[in-house]
């Protein structure tokens, strides 16, 4: 189904929703093609309902896929909140050696990465990202090293709390960091 089905005002709303649902509701980007399509079928079911006298084709165009899009995550969202599938990363459970573990032990960090659409990083890759972050942090002054690490564990408002640094002040320093990071080819892990 190309453009010259949809048009491309609807072939572009699409693949830009598609990609904006990434990381919502556990979708990832391997989701994106599937959810393009779900969303021109539904259009394509619906366009006999067009009304030019109610509205403009692209309003028309934007309504149904916002609709889709909602519908989507309202059954992504209810898969999630099945009681049967709810569980605590608490919960004890054995390692692959056979010793009692939590789940939230068992998990690896590139389990969260695949799911909002990152791709997995190595061992090596790993070790190398720590080392790059360790080394932008340690040339950092004294006050954001601080509190980047803070922001490392902490939320912006409990770190403005904790040091009764104004909200402005606490963001202004948070955007230099930003910057220090994405000097460093950071930029994606921030």
């Amino acid at each position: 189904m190309g453009v010259e089905d949809i048009g491309e005002y609807a072939e572009t709303l699409i693949k830009h929703k598609a990609k904006r649902l990434v990381g919502k509701a556990g979708l990832t980007l391997s989701d994106v093609p599937d959810l393009e399509q779900d969303m021109k079928l539904d259009l394509l079911r619906r366009r006999s309902k067009f009304d030019p006298e109610k509205a403009q084709r692209n309003t028309f165009i934007a309504r149904v896929v916002e609709h889709c899009v909602a519908t989507i995550l309202e059954a992504r969202k209810a898969q999630m909140r099945d009681y049967r599938r709810q569980c605590s990363l608490n919960d004890p459970l054995e390692n692959p050696d056979g010793k009692p573990a939590e789940r939230g032990d068992t998990m690896d960090q590139n389990t969260d990465r695949r799911r909002t659409g990152f791709p997995a990083l190595s061992a090596e890759d790993r070790v190398d990202l720590a080392i790059d972050i360790a080394a932008v942090v340690s040339n950092l002054p004294l006050e954001l090293r601080d509190l980047c690490q803070r922001l490392m564990t902490e939320t912006p408002t409990e770190v403005s709390r904790e040091t009764d640094t104004a909200p402005g002040t606490l963001y202004d320093a948070r955007r230099k960091l930003r910057r220090r990071f994405e000097k460093a080819r950071l930029k994606e892990y921030l």
